[in-house]
């Protein structure tokens, strides 16, 4: 039994324990190239609000896997610190008890401890996380190294191989990645190399306007148009990895739709 605790000296509330079991990490980690994974779409539960698009219902969210029939989806704890985090696990755990499914990805955050990581592991099935570099955002607890192998650093724009020490490899934002093409150019061929040096075990996937929003972003993670993601024809195959998580507040039924034709999109030869 594995119980959860958050904050400095204690829990809060009575604890959340693991009702199945955990089993081990593979410690053999996913040191191969994405290109020999097959890529899996996965509609997202979001939980913040960013350059001023509107945030996702996650409580709503949460109740709609079930009316929608989702088996599988992502999860991404950006926006909720660790006493809302316990009321999102708390409504995770009661909707499963109507509808059975997994979280095999998770964006993490780095006031996580790793009693967190296990609980996300044994109940919900979470094989990936991703985690923000340290420079960005302290990582607050000393996590193993059979933790780590499962953690991917996602490029925020910026990141350098010190910061993917330690860790399984990449989490690729493509629409980072694209902002950097268009707004600091002299980066890129850094990104690129560190793409062609380490794995990429997984994606965020968000949407991406050649001009300029009012809030002068191109990435967002609110869309509106399927021409939103048509930059992703420009990355190659290889750079997708065995979970492509749509970082998208739309609503899941709403991203239903992008899960579809990126689907397809994937599977072109």
């Amino acid at each position: 039994m594995c119980a959860l605790y958050f904050g400095q000296g204690g829990h809060i509330g009575p604890p959340l324990r693991l009702t199945k079991p955990l089993h081990p990490i593979n410690v053999a980690r996913m040191n191969a190239p994405s290109t020999q994974e097959e890529s899996e779409v996965l509609c997202s539960i979001t939980t913040a609000a960013t350059f001023g698009d509107p945030s996702m219902d996650w409580r709503r969210a949460i109740q709609d896997t079930a009316r929608l029939g989702l088996a599988r989806v992502a999860l991404f704890l950006t926006g909720l610190n660790p006493v809302q985090r316990k009321t999102l696990y708390q409504l995770l755990l009661s909707q499963r008890l109507r509808h059975e499914f997994a979280i095999p990805f998770v964006h993490a955050r780095g006031d996580m401890h790793s009693d967190e990581y296990r609980f996300l592991m044994g109940e919900f099935g979470a094989e990936r996380f991703n985690l923000h570099r340290r420079r960005q955002q302290p990582h607050e607890h000393d996590l193993s190294k059979e933790l780590r192998s499962r953690i991917y650093i996602e490029n925020a724009w910026h990141l350098e191989q010190a910061d993917l020490k330690g860790f399984a490899g990449i989490c690729l934002d493509f629409s980072h990645l694209e902002a950097v093409m268009y707004e600091e150019p002299k980066e890129y061929p850094m990104l690129e190399g560190l793409l062609d040096r380490f794995p990429i075990g997984a994606n965020h996937v968000s949407a991406f306007l050649l001009e300029r929003s009012q809030n002068n972003r191109r990435d967002r993670h609110f869309t509106t148009s399927p021409g939103d993601f048509d930059y992703l024809s420009g990355f190659p195959r290889r750079y997708f990895g065995k979970f492509v998580a749509l970082e998208l507040s739309n609503p899941l039924e709403e991203q239903l739709t992008v899960k579809t034709r990126l689907e397809k999109f994937l599977a072109r030869p």
